[in-house]
Order: structure tokens, then sequence, then C-alpha cells
């Protein structure tokens, strides 16, 4: 089994994609011959995300000990490819979120230049602006599919990785 889950992946968010390609087959131990596997298919998916599946049959030979020593066997493989990626809706979802946190923070920027700029008194309800922009922002980022939980910091996680 081989899988790629890279960082390239991870970044991508939410257009992210996960490829696995599985290879089975089945040896009749008292004929040392292939048994052909009738069918062989991904399954459902995580939440928010959209499996597709690719099947394909291969030959090859493949060496194995069945006790008496090593036998090589000419093998009828199944090989499926399954694709994970997030749904359409998902996509749409985060990114309008990201939008309007985008917005959020072009406002809150966009507050604390008039107030600077600005010689004449401003009205108090504007002040709140900024500070509606703090305490939303947390909440909109646990509102992402599969999002991480309140308090996580995630900045530095590019630092972790090995």
């Amino acid at each position: 089994m081989s899988h790629t889950l890279g960082t390239l992946a991870q970044d991508m968010a939410p257009f992210d994609t996960y490829d696995l390609t599985v290879t089975m087959f089945v040896i009749e131990k008292a004929t040392n011959r292939s048994v052909p596997i009738i069918a062989f298919a991904a399954g459902e998916g995580p939440k928010n995300f959209v499996v597709s599946s690719n099947n394909s049959r291969t030959l090859s030979n493949y060496t194995y000990d069945s006790g008496t020593g090593p036998t090589t066997v000419e093998v009828e493989s199944s090989v499926i490819t399954i694709a994970v990626k997030r749904s359409k809706l998902a996509q749409a979802f985060t990114v309008c979120l990201l939008l309007i946190n985008s917005a959020l923070t072009v406002g809150s920027a966009y507050v604390t230049v008039l107030v600077l700029t600005r010689k004449e008194r401003i009205h108090e309800g504007i002040f709140l602006f900024p500070v509606t922009v703090v305490l939303t922002i947390p909440a909109l980022r646990s509102l992402y599919p599969g999002g991480p939980p309140f308090g996580i910091y995630i900045g530095g996680s590019r630092a972790l990785r090995p």
C-alpha cells in the first residue's frame, strides 16, 4: 500500500487531494495459482470528502516461502487507486469564510487608519468594530470543515515538520 500525504496536499486546503494505491492478490497455496478477485472497490469516505476510485488488473511475479522453500508464482493482482478530496460544498464554504475573514480584517485596518488620520471627534460605536473582529475570528475559524479546536496554535506548524 502506498499513499501521498505530503505537506503540499495539506497546504492546498480546502483544495487538497489525497491519493492511495492498493494492490491485492490471492494465492491458493495448494496449487500455487492466483485466485481472481471479482470485485474490489472503495467504500465511503470521511464527512465532507468525496471518494473516487479507479480499478485495473496486472500480472506480476510474487515470491513467497510456502514452507518448502521460496516459490515464485505469477499472480493476477487487482490495483485500485483511490482519490479523496473535499466536496464542492465544503470548498465553497471555506472560501466564503476566508473572504468574510479578509473583509473583517480590511475593515478593521480601515477603521484604525480613519481614527489615526482624523482630527475631529469620532463616534464611539466605531471602536467596537475592531473588538468585534477579534472576537469573531476564532468563531469563524471553528466553522471550517475539519478545523482545529479553539485555542490551538497553528501559526508555527511549518517549523515543526520534519
